[in-house]
């Protein structure tokens, strides 16, 4: 899943299949054989209202078989609102809106079946909700959707494909994976206990509020209490050396979310322990490296990772501590 290219801002609807019809053999073929006995009995009996009663019927079933496909054609749908980041293999929720009540269900990337469109509500609520739920993670730009009616009787389905642009990119992030094994800091050594709190880098500048991705042992208590809202200990910038990871993915899709889940996995560990890091990356541009900082920039690092352009290039991991290296080879 990578960025598509930029679309006007006045275009509404993006390009899609032909309306057509879900097995219509049944439904025609019984609505022709209700039709050619209701004539017969028509015939044969030579009252006015039974042939006027047959024409309604004609009519209804006409409307019924065709209808959904007139409604189908002419529904609009977009997507109003998305959010910045998602996890592979979590559900996501979007805000759609459709000019007519249709049933909508995602394909790329997939998600369950949902309705949208014109309904009662209490309260009014501004658009549906659209799930996906993105196997692999990328950056979608555009959802591939299929939509369905079969308004208003319910006698035929018709359904067509549409490709919805979104206003905004989603960064779908890989999940959490294991970390590489990591060179042992200073005060990883041996002691009265097995569990040894990583120290803080800097030195305490000042408390701000909580964002996504600061570490639990950052929290100021007192602080947090005085406030009521969670607060955490700021930090001068970091007096060693920033750690630097390396990651190359593999050019199958499988083997690179896996090396993308221990990337993320690693990423966390090193911000659990309070170290600055660089990380160097390929995207479809070129080349990448640049400082990570939380699980949320790091999560859209990995998610705009691709493979090399050429297929011999050694993949997989490698930290670098100092004079210290661990991880997988390159």
């Amino acid at each position: 899943m990578t960025a598509a290219a930029e679309r006007p801002r006045d275009r509404r609807r993006s390009a899609g299949s032909f309306v057509r019809p879900v097995r219509p053999l049944i439904p025609i073929a019984s609505a022709f054989f209700v039709l050619l006995g209701w004539g017969v009995v028509a015939h044969n009996s030579g009252a006015g209202w039974v042939q006027a009663l047959g024409d309604g019927l004609a009519g209804t079933l006409l409307l019924g078989i065709l209808g959904p496909g007139v409604i189908l054609s002419r529904a609009r749908l977009r997507i109003t609102a998305v959010p910045t980041d998602a996890t592979a293999g979590l559900p996501v929720d979007l805000r759609i809106e459709s000019t007519s009540r249709v049933r909508v269900t995602p394909v790329h990337p997939p998600g369950p079946e949902t309705f949208v469109g014109p309904a009662r509500r209490s309260p009014p609520v501004e658009g549906d909700v659209l799930t996906l739920v993105a196997r692999r993670r990328g950056v979608v730009s555009a959802v591939n959707v299929e939509v369905a009616s079969a308004a208003p009787f319910g006698l035929l389905w018709w359904t067509r494909r549409l490709r919805l642009e979104l206003p905004s990119e989603l960064h779908i992030g890989p999940k959490l994976g294991r970390s590489v094994v990591l060179p042992r800091q200073d005060d990883d050594r041996s002691g009265d206990s097995s569990q040894r709190s990583a120290r803080d880098i800097g030195e305490p500048r000042g408390v701000r509020p909580y964002r996504p991705g600061d570490s639990r042992r950052w929290v100021h208590w007192p602080a947090t209490a005085h406030s009521g809202e969670l607060m955490v200990r700021e930090m001068e910038g970091p007096t060693a050396e920033p750690v630097v990871v390396v990651v190359v993915l593999p050019s199958d899709e499988g083997a690179a979310e896996s090396v993308a889940e221990e990337a993320f996995g690693t990423l966390v560990a090193l911000f659990d322990r309070g170290m600055a890091v660089i990380l160097t990356t390929t995207e479809e541009n070129g080349r990448r490296t640049a400082a990570v900082t939380d699980r949320r920039s790091a999560g859209r690092r990995l998610a705009r990772a691709v493979g090399p352009a050429m297929p011999d290039v050694a993949t997989g991991i490698i930290v670098t501590m100092g004079d210290l290296h661990s991880g997988d080879r390159l």
